[in-house]
């Protein structure tokens, strides 16, 4: 391919990014319209520059598409750069990356089956370009994880939930955004199949990592504490489960303009607890006080 065609492509594919970043949607997709054309006037499958600028092109519009909201035509087109691509080592890069976009949108419209065999296919693809990749993998099997939970597959979903984990906290540390939302998500398979210990564990370590990456305000703090806090009612210690409910659900207070979904059901929790526990005027007391508030939400 000649190398004024293929700048060309590159200026399109920039000017398509900074309209995106704008959300000037309508003229992005016009940009990623002509990509595709012009990708399409030049192409050469006997090219394997011509043949990935292509795939390329059309994986961009769909991506637009994607975002857009208009996820019948983006996976379309998604799978007709997979099927371009497909079948050369060359392209394994991209393919993992259009198969794991299209897995997402299965994901999306719960098509387990169809989610579960492009997000495997994704993952064997990036685990044949070694560990450069390891992000990627451990978002995906984040993923996959919560099909295989929401199917009642909870040693599948552990599996997978493991598996990421491994990968971010070898790469990423003890106190990574993602390492933390792995624990928060091990925690709670563990709560959902019976592991009380396991899981006050894992929400231990996510707890520590979150007050350290983003201080005792922060909302996924708060969600930390809030599943702590379940975690306690199991294992019995209630005193734990109290003062744990009580800092999630200031938290939540604090944010309730973003958060208002969430305070009400921390509340809810807290206030069953507290009259499960024997202490009617506290639960009296947070039942008007978050009333109160979520009013004023509202309003």
């Amino acid at each position: 391919m000649e190398s004024g065609t293929t700048h060309l492509l590159e200026m399109l594919k920039e000017r398509i990014n900074k309209l995106s970043e704008k959300g000037k949607w309508n003229e992005a997709m016009q940009a990623a319209e002509t990509l595709v054309e012009k990708a399409s006037d030049t192409l050469d499958t006997s090219d394997l520059q011509s043949l990935l600028q292509y795939g390329e092109a059309l994986e961009t519009k769909a991506d637009i598409l994607r975002q857009h909201g208009n996820l019948e035509a983006s996976r379309v087109i998604y799978l007709e750069a997979l099927e371009i691509l497909n079948g050369r080592t060359e392209f394994t890069e991209q393919l993992a990356r259009i198969s794991a976009s299209i897995a997402v949108l299965y994901d999306i419209v719960e098509n387990d089956n169809e989610a579960i065999t492009f997000y495997n296919r994704s993952i064997e693809l990036y685990d044949r370009l070694g560990s450069e990749f390891h992000n990627q993998v451990a978002d995906i099997c984040n993923n996959l994880g919560f099909i295989y939970r929401s199917l009642g597959h909870f040693a599948e979903a552990e599996q997978l939930f493991l598996k990421g984990l491994e990968i971010c906290h070898e790469n990423l540390g003890t106190t990574d955004e993602k390492t933390a939302t792995l624990c928060n998500n091990i925690g709670a398979l563990y709560l959902a199949s019976g592991k009380d210990q396991q899981s006050r564990e894992m929400h231990t370590m996510a707890l520590e990592a979150r007050l350290e990456l983003l201080g005792k305000n922060h909302t996924d703090t708060a969600q930390s504490y809030s599943n702590l806090a379940l975690s306690h009612v199991q294992t019995g210690d209630k005193e734990a489960a109290k003062d744990c409910f009580q800092k999630a659900f200031n938290i939540y207070e604090k944010n309730i303009k973003t958060q208002s979904h969430e305070y009400s059901a921390i509340a809810e929790n807290f206030i069953e607890f507290l009259r499960q526990s024997g202490d009617e005027k506290a639960a009296v007391n947070v039942y008007k006080r978050s009333s109160k508030k979520l009013k004023k939400v509202a309003h």
